[in-house]
């Protein structure tokens, strides 16, 4: 509740230290191949036509942690369906969960081989999974009535939405 990043997120946003709550969230623990973090709004332009995503190897915690190096980034033109590659993903390292011993999520660092990596090797690849991400993000644009930062893992064929907010 009173970590440096939680407490800079709420001066962010313009929330009382004072009137901090805490809630427990129970959900089951996913082993996502890939993580996301979308924007379904352009966050530098606000552009609403153009979502923005990035996108890593593993746990969302490889974007979130700072991890060294560029995630992949995709521009989603929503009404055209025209996906533009920004960034390949050139972090070395990705954040799993340790899947040898107890499921206590204990997470764990692996190197990652980009050349085995279909959005790394495949312009076709980026483009059908920019697509799907920007339909999800126009999804909850309609139901959470406006722009959102979504957060989102890839496991095997499933795509999970854990976390969407308002975007600022």
């Amino acid at each position: 509740l009173y970590t440096r990043r939680a407490v800079l997120s709420r001066r962010t946003a313009g929330v009382a230290q004072n009137q901090a709550v805490m809630a427990v969230l129970v959900q089951e623990l996913l082993a996502p191949e890939m993580s996301f973090v979308l924007h379904t709004a352009h966050p530098l332009s606000r552009d609403p036509d153009l979502l923005v995503a990035e996108i890593a190897v593993g746990l969302g915690e490889t974007l979130a942690s700072g991890v060294r190096g560029t995630p992949w980034r995709l521009e989603v033109n929503k009404k055209t369906g025209e996906v533009k590659t920004l960034a390949l993903n050139n972090m070395s390292e990705a954040m799993m969960v340790d899947e040898t011993g107890a499921a206590d999520g204990k997470m764990i660092k692996v190197k990652v081989d980009y050349s085995q990596q279909a959005l790394s090797i495949s312009p076709l690849a980026r483009a059908t999974f920019g697509r799907c991400l920007a339909a999800i993000g126009s999804l909850l644009e309609a139901e959470l009535g406006g722009a959102q930062d979504v957060e989102g893992a890839v496991v095997e064929e499933d795509i999970f939405i854990v976390q969407a907010r308002p975007q600022p």
